[in-house]
């Protein structure tokens, strides 16, 4: 063996056997040590900050248009207005309640138009219904037992559909009739 080697060999221990760490190797297991330390408290208070501090606001739903109907007495509008009807239709459709949307067709709607027929459309057309922003009703028209109603779906990444509405009055309130929703 070389002299190099032969020196080397002496200072070393066998595996079997304790040695005492180094001034130098204890420095830097302390300085590990530390180092996890500062990541674990950073960590959990970067995990405090996003829990308690950042919270966003949950996304604002589809706003109503309402302001065509207020009364000169300063009472809310009427909830049976036809154009209230048409924005819970919409609504209820967007949000998958096909039982009460189905709820607002008119009786002889539902006579030719089952509720399986009326779930199927819906979800053929679910992308009249996303992303929605509001809806507008810009015009209403009310001629004893019919109404009609011309309003907008306004869609948060812009653009809208128009929706045509006949209503037929069944008892106290309006129903459906006829709808046709059109992309602009």
């Amino acid at each position: 063996m070389s002299p190099a080697r032969e020196k080397k060999q002496k200072h070393r221990h066998p595996v079997y056997e304790a040695v005492e760490p180094r001034s130098y190797d204890r420095k830097f297991y302390a300085r590990v040590l530390l180092l996890s330390f500062i990541v674990i408290v950073a960590a959990a208070a970067f995990a405090v900050y996003r829990t308690a501090f950042n919270t966003e606001p949950p996304p604002p739903g589809p706003e109503f248009d309402l302001t065509g109907f207020s009364t000169d007495t300063g009472h809310q509008p009427d909830p049976d207005n036809p154009c209230i009807v048409l924005q819970e239709h919409l609504e209820a459709t967007r949000k998958g309640a096909f039982r009460s949307a189905y709820g607002n067709l008119c009786k002889g709607l539902k006579d030719v138009t089952s509720y399986d027929e009326f779930v199927a459309n819906a979800k053929a057309n679910n992308m009249l219904l996303r992303e929605v922003g509001g809806y507008r009703c810009a015009t209403y028209e009310v001629n004893g037992t019919a109404a009609k109603v011309v309003g907008y779906v306004e869609y948060k990444a812009g653009g809208r559909s128009k929706v045509e509405t006949h209503f037929a009055r069944e008892g106290d309130s309006w129903r459906i009739a006829l709808m046709t929703v059109i992309y602009q």
